[in-house]
């Protein structure tokens, strides 16, 4: 999918978060690959305290996903997968 029709998509998805932490960042963000950075290497991101979209934490640093590369097109999936490990 070309980049433009990917975050269009992104921006009519009502379930896309503005704000993630940086847990999250990491687990699901494009910069990561299995927990190493791979992104620019030289990148600045501006953090506040909020809510995490993806794991609704609150009152934590986030910030906006694109810092994190965007996430990844299967975040969804993989955090209800991680949750469900976790269950068990």
């Amino acid at each position: 999918m070309p980049q433009g029709i990917e975050l269009m998509s992104r921006a009519n998805d009502p379930e896309y978060p503005q704000w993630v932490c940086h847990s999250c960042g990491e687990s699901y963000g494009t910069w990561y690959k299995r927990g190493t950075y791979v992104g620019p290497p030289h990148h600045y991101a501006t953090y506040h305290q909020g809510t995490c979209g993806v794991c609704k934490t609150t009152d934590v640093q986030v910030t906006e996903p694109r810092d994190y590369g965007h996430l990844r097109a299967k975040w969804r999936e993989e955090y209800i997968k991680s949750l469900n490990k976790e269950k068990n």
